[in-house]
């Protein structure tokens, strides 16, 4: 009876962890901010390290995706951060955000690398057609930054403004003609 319930609580344990781990590295959520990031990293490469050589270069489109839509999180996360001018934690996602943007540039790389392995012409262009939309994502979302900070500078103006006069001033100047 109690080998039973121990083989219960083993097996509803390690589909608890299944259940976990899945949830993780399906989350969008789990960013390079997250705690739970490295695991979603080791999923990831053992799926990459088990995968036959031909689907390589799709399974690294999908990570590629999945940087992409982190990417995409963490900004938003910073936006909303930025509003709330808590400013330790935006530079804290800036970082991981640039760290995410370049291992998406990297993985990218390696997934078009991979893609001309790829024997069959069809599989291959739609690979390397998803990798350039991908990448083509990433510079947009470069440009709009740019964009963006251009719209928060606020050009100087050459002259400052006369104040506007307080009647101590009109009565130092009457003092004065005097």
């Amino acid at each position: 009876m109690k080998r039973q319930i121990r083989s219960i609580i083993v097996i509803l344990s390690a589909l608890l962890f299944l259940t976990v781990t899945g949830m993780v590295a399906a989350s969008p959520a789990t960013t390079k901010a997250s705690p739970l990031y490295p695991i979603k990293k080791a999923i990831e490469a053992a799926s990459l390290a088990f995968a036959a050589p031909e689907d390589r270069a799709a399974i690294q489109v999908t990570q590629l995706e999945e940087r992409v839509t982190e990417l995409n999180a963490l900004k938003l996360q910073i936006a909303d951060l930025e509003k709330a001018q808590a400013l330790e934690k935006v530079s804290r996602l800036q970082e991981a955000a640039i760290v995410t943007e370049s291992a998406a540039k990297k993985l990218a790389a390696s997934a078009t690398l991979d893609a001309e392995k790829i024997s069959d012409l069809d599989e291959k262009k739609d690979v390397l057609n998803a990798v350039n939309s991908s990448v083509n994502e990433l510079e947009d979302e470069d440009e709009n930054e740019v964009e963006d900070e251009e719209e928060i500078e606020v050009d100087e103006p050459d002259e400052t403004p006369e104040q506007n006069e307080t009647p101590e001033d009109k009565e130092n100047e009457a003092g004065e003609e005097d």
